[in-house]
């Protein structure tokens, strides 16, 4: 497993710090160590493409945030453009009359409430049913000139969602690319340092990393009921710890299981009430053939509430 790519997935603010400081470090002792150089000339480039395609979709995002909320506005001022339309054609047509009935069959209801897909149908099915009626050609012109406003708005909206779709995928692509590099980097270091290693951890940010992939999960758990919390290989099982933060008046069992939410075995750990411990993986069951953490909550009237961080 590339840890580079663990501690940066999901988040473009940990790649950032990451690749920063890994491009930053070699280029400071670039001029003067070989094995620096060669490193900085193999991440330079796939760092660049990064930064690039991050600070674009960036500005996309941002551009999308600002059509959604034209998008927004446009239809929350809509029930006042609504009334009006009503109250022009009901000065036209009454409002037991049948063809008031035909133009709102169910109200103003279609054109406040739904979907906006939904409420921008609503509007063209109005200007379909007024068709060429000369009574109602200057209400019809005041709902047409709203009516192409809004599916402008609507439609600047959908395209900048699919740009800004496809500029996060190829971030991506270069975030995954930048991690590989520096997987390999990684090893080349370590290589050119194998009698000291420690002189290779300034090319990377360990504190920073190790903060990163701490994992932490908020759990619920029914009363009497098993659920299934972690589901993952360690890399040194015989020394995994995990912190379990038990914040209710429930008692738990903590156990590995070969299956998801497997019952209870012989081996497991006990989480007591109102508790804040550390626990070995190795007494919670056998990690080679048991690869479900569960947990299951003993009390028959209290729904549990827990925090496992892998430490």
């Amino acid at each position: 497993m590339n840890r580079f790519e663990v501690a940066t997935r999901n988040s473009y603010t940990n790649a950032t710090h990451i690749f920063k400081q890994h491009v930053d470090s070699l280029f400071v002792d670039s001029e003067t160590s070989d094995i620096a150089l060669s490193c900085y000339n193999r991440a330079k480039p796939k760092y660049d493409l990064y930064q690039a395609s991050h600070n674009f979709h960036s500005s996309q995002t941002g551009t999308q945030g600002g059509k959604v909320q034209t998008m927004t506005v446009t239809l929350k001022g809509m029930p006042l453009h609504v009334d009006d339309w009503e109250s022009k054609i009901k000065s036209v047509y009454k409002i037991d009359s049948e063809r008031y009935k035909i133009l709102f069959s169910q109200g103003k209801a279609p054109f406040n409430n739904g979907t906006q897909q939904k409420r921008v149908d609503a509007v063209e099915t109005l200007l379909l049913n007024i068709g060429s009626d000369a009574s109602l050609a200057a209400v019809k012109t005041i709902i047409q000139t709203f009516y192409d406003a809004m599916l402008v708005s609507y439609n600047l909206k959908d395209i900048s969602k699919a740009t800004t779709k496809t500029e996060s995928k190829a971030t991506e692509v270069t975030r995954i690319n930048m991690c590989n590099v520096m997987e390999g980097n990684y090893g080349l270091l370590l290589d050119a340092y194998q009698e000291e290693p420690t002189l290779a951890s300034k090319y990377f940010d360990e504190a920073y990393m190790s903060n990163t992939l701490q994992m932490s999960f908020d759990l619920a758990v029914k009363q009497l009921t098993t659920k299934s919390g972690i589901k993952r290989t360690y890399q040194k099982p015989l020394t995994q710890q995990f912190q379990i933060i038990n914040r209710l008046n429930t008692t738990l069992k903590v156990f590995l299981s070969q299956k998801r939410n497997g019952l209870v075995g012989l081996v497991f750990v006990t989480i007591p009430p109102m508790s804040d411990d550390i626990y070995n993986l190795v007494d919670m069951g056998d990690n080679d053939t048991k690869k479900f953490l569960n947990i299951f909550n003993m009390d028959d009237k209290i729904k549990a509430d827990i925090t496992i961080k892998v430490l």
